[in-house]
């Protein structure tokens, strides 16, 4: 469900994050000696830092919201959704939509550009391995491999084939059938992270762990993954997307 920034201070969004992220401090616990819990911030004192162009790559930005293709889908993803262990739902919705247009609809190869807007708890799909390990985010965020232990690493984003171009696209083993975040961008995905919730979720995940919010946030962004792209605001990326011929889908 598609959620404004101010729903997502008010409750909705931020409410989940808090009490995911409320869970680092039992994850850290061994490490962070015990102190008085902080008081949350007043409304007055919750503020984003409004984005120029060049405080982030516009260029390229602009450059993928504006390619040329006949059939453009994009996704909103709110939360970090799985299937099964293992298995983002966002990514198996992108690669289902591509292969129904690509193959079931007829559309063809290469006329079908796909993206997706992570904001709100998402963006820690765009976060790799080292940050998932120091800041301990699938205890944060409850997101558990198949034996019910919190993930240590951005298991999501790896490919689990060769990414072979070859064959059946659904006979599986192949990049149709691969339901990873590099899959996805090995078809031409692109992926835009909300600068707003990142500056969101460092803070709240630095008041968890008595850290710095801006050297977290500082952190986070050294340490995306190849290809993911800041936007100023994830509610404006979907509005220029669809202003440039997007349909926009909501991850369910």
């Amino acid at each position: 469900m598609a959620i404004s920034r101010k729903s997502f201070l008010a409750g909705g969004t931020l409410a989940a994050g808090a009490m995911a992220l409320a869970s680092i401090r039992d994850a850290v616990a061994e490490e962070t000696p015990k102190e008085t819990p902080m008081a949350p911030p007043p409304p007055a004192a919750i503020h984003f830092p409004v984005l120029k162009a060049a405080d982030y790559d516009h260029k390229k930005v602009m450059a993928a919201i504006t390619v040329k293709k006949p059939h453009k889908v994009i996704f909103q993803s709110t939360v970090p959704h799985l299937i099964v262990p293992g298995l983002s739902s966002l990514y198996i919705h992108i690669q289902n939509a591509l292969n129904a247009g690509e193959f079931s609809m007829g559309w063809g190869k290469g006329n079908v550009a796909s993206a997706a807007v992570l904001y709100g708890p998402s963006i820690i799909f765009s976060l790799n391995d080292a940050m998932w390990a120091k800041y301990k985010l699938g205890a944060a965020f409850k997101l558990l491999n198949a034996k019910g232990e919190p993930e240590t690493a951005n298991v999501y984003y790896k490919a689990q084939t060769s990414m072979s171009f070859e064959g059946d696209p659904g006979a599986g083993g192949n990049v149709y059938q691969d339901w990873s975040g590099e899959a996805c961008q090995k078809r031409g995905c692109s992926f835009f992270v909300c600068h707003n919730a990142l500056t969101a979720f460092a803070g709240m995940t630095a008041m968890q762990t008595g850290g710095d919010g801006k050297a977290v946030l500082a952190d986070w962004k050294a340490n995306m993954l190849p290809g993911f792209l800041i936007v100023p605001a994830g509610v404006g990326a979907l509005q220029v997307a669809m202003e440039n011929g997007w349909k926009m889908l909501p991850l369910i």
